[in-house]
């Protein structure tokens, strides 16, 4: 279906005719490095967001561009979370129902009754021999209340935990566990608040915060709190955990500040000093080999995981979705920001290395890196592939009503959550028949195609000022005439003796 596309034909246009679809696959992976071959979380494909605790945004095996559809679901109300995949299923939360499809065809697979509430990235993990999907559950939406301009105040750390099970008024929401294999609710702890941020998962614990800045360690073996924290202020994406630490974003509720923080993963305390800034915006976190990443606003900046220094900052065009994270590979960071702007930035000294503009908007989507390309979804309905190692636009898919955002990927598909018109999930697959094109970004320099524009300019101005000219020239004629010696005279009046 690319290949029929109006902005894939412009590609293809361009397409040198002896580039080879194996050169670019061969020439990210080496540009990528160790760390693209991701091992999968648990067993599962794509266990959480971003495909792991530190919100990596790859995994070993994955479908490479060009792409075709390979089936599409809309739930019969509302809209759909983002993705995660098991061996057969992509599972999603809906306003009404946790939905799981079976990977290959996107039939429904099974259901279960949901109570509202906003729509998170569910996560998936282990109890013993037991495979559990955890997510967030209520409070309905008619409901939720507007949250308070100020956080409350919670525990710094606590190491006595709340009781699952307990009674969950109209403002604070449920965080669930139920066994893959019979759907049966295996526990159900109420959080103090709303929650939005989504679930991370690593080892035997959940973690999760809510919209008054409250962090929870919950136990996967029977929903025990361990501990919580206080964030002071509103966490809209997932937390990140890696290196023994989970590091949180937070929003300040009255004024514009945002807050990166690292607690220890085992108990809750403070792992090195809070880091504040003035913000509107903060995106997700992406966390892996003693690094945590994050965009405030414009501005990328790297955090040692040993101490909290900022090791690095890089300014970008425009501002990030709290629920879009960057993605991580060895010698490499990859973000997308809200105007559309896809960077590629050094991950040791934050050097930018190339930026291409789409000139669509990035809407809640993430970048991921799959089959040597990196991918990320546009507002237009597109999924657009760039090569890692100079930017260039490589593959675009159709565009649809509606934007494609979080995408969750296994060996053979690719998932994307679809938002806007016609919302649902979109799976994608690899298409053997179709080519990949070579397009740079708009705002990189292009001598050839800078001097024909040029030239083309010049062409056209030329003719709109010298056919009007001609054509006004013939129907009055000179103005004056001259003589044998080339002097002017005035020409001769009417009627004049």
């Amino acid at each position: 279906m690319g290949a029929r596309d109006p902005r894939t034909a412009r590609l293809r246009s361009k397409l040198l005719r002896t580039f080879s679809r194996a050169a670019p696959v061969a020439l990210a992976l080496a540009c990528l490095g160790g760390s693209a071959a991701h091992a999968q979380e648990g067993g599962f494909a794509w266990s959480q967001f971003q495909g792991g605790p530190g919100h990596p945004g790859t995994v070993a095996q994955a479908p490479s561009p060009p792409y075709r559809q390979l089936w599409r679901f809309t739930p019969p109300e509302g809209s759909l979370s983002a993705a995660v995949i098991t061996d057969d299923l992509a599972i999603a939360v809906g306003d009404q129902a946790v939905f799981a499809l079976d990977l290959a065809t996107g039939d429904l697979t099974w259901e279960i009754p949901r109570d509202g509430g906003p729509l998170s990235t569910p996560a998936l993990g282990t109890v013993g021999d037991r495979r559990v999907l955890v997510y967030l559950d209520g409070p309905p939406i008619e409901d939720q209340a507007s949250p308070s301009p100020t956080a409350s105040p919670s525990p710094t750390a606590s190491s006595s935990p709340t009781e699952g099970g307990a009674s969950r008024d109209a403002t604070s929401s449920d965080l669930v566990a139920i066994d893959l294999a019979d759907r049966s609710e295996l526990w159900r702890t109420t959080l103090d608040h709303r929650s939005r941020s989504g679930v991370t998962i690593d080892g035997d614990r959940a973690y999760v915060a809510d919209d008054e800045g409250t962090v929870y360690a919950v136990d996967l073996d029977g929903g025990g709190v361990g501990w919580t924290a206080d964030a002071a202020g509103r966490v809209e994406s997932p937390v990140a955990v890696a290196d023994g630490n989970v590091y949180v974003a937070a929003q300040a509720q009255d004024q514009p500040r945002v807050e990166m923080l690292a607690l220890d993963a085992q108990s809750g305390e403070p792992a090195w000093p809070r880091f504040s800034t003035s913000g509107y915006l903060a995106s997700a976190i992406s966390a892996g080999d003693g690094v945590a990443v994050a965009a405030v606003d414009r501005v990328v900046r790297a955090f040692g995981a040993d101490n909290g220094r900022v090791r690095w900052e890089s300014l970008v065009h425009g501002l990030f979705w709290p629920v879009s994270a960057p993605a991580a590979s060895e010698g490499a960071i990859f973000a997308a920001d809200e105007p559309g702007g896809l960077y590629r930035i050094d991950a040791s000294s934050g050097d930018r290395r190339w930026g291409h503009q789409t000139n669509e908007r990035v809407v809640r989507s993430s970048p991921v890196l799959a089959g040597g390309s990196v991918i990320v979804g546009l507002s237009g309905g597109e999924l657009a592939a760039f090569d890692p190692s100079n930017g260039d636009l490589v593959w675009t898919t159709p565009a649809t009503p509606g934007y494609l955002g979080a995408i969750a990927l296994s060996a053979d598909v690719l998932v994307a959550v679809k938002g806007g018109g016609g919302p649902g999930l979109v799976a994608f697959e690899h298409d053997p028949d179709a080519s990949l094109g070579r397009e740079v970004s708009p705002t990189v320099l292009d001598p050839a195609v800078l001097f024909g524009a040029f030239a083309l300019a010049f062409v056209l101005a030329g003719v709109a000022i010298l056919v009007p000219f001609r054509l006004v020239h013939g129907r009055i004629g000179p103005a004056f005439t001259r003589d044998a010696e080339g002097d002017a005279q005035a020409p001769p009046e009417e009627g004049r003796r």
